[in-house]
């Protein structure tokens, strides 16, 4: 016959075994009696592999700075250092490529020409 006692201390210790595991939440709940318990959550969310939202401000950076250079610059002048990187090699092509004024770019350049000027 089974010792009930042993089977519920087996069931407290697994119990404390999920609640130490970094991988699972665990929240404070009130049953009905008003006893505050530990529920263990298994349903994590899984993080993803890409932060999206890291890459869409690291864009964001990265065009303001354009539009920075760009009203720092001027337009002329900015656009004949791109065509300078456009007649080098694939890696001066590729940079002159992300470096290329766009629409975003010209609009941050002309909110920050006015500021600066």
């Amino acid at each position: 016959m089974a010792d009930v006692n042993k089977d519920r201390f087996n069931q407290r210790l697994d119990a404390l075994k999920q609640k130490g595991n970094p991988q699972k939440r665990v929240e404070k709940r009130v049953r009905d009696d008003g006893l505050i318990v530990d529920v263990v959550k298994t349903d994590l969310k899984k993080r993803s592999l890409l932060p999206v939202k890291s890459f869409a401000i690291a864009a964001f950076l990265f065009v303001a700075f354009k539009g920075f250079v760009l009203a720092e610059l001027g337009e002329s002048e900015y656009l004949n250092r791109v065509d300078t990187l456009k007649k080098g090699g694939a890696v001066q092509v590729s940079a002159a490529f992300l470096l290329d004024a766009d629409p975003a770019t010209r609009a941050i350049a002309g909110a920050i020409g006015k500021v600066m000027r």
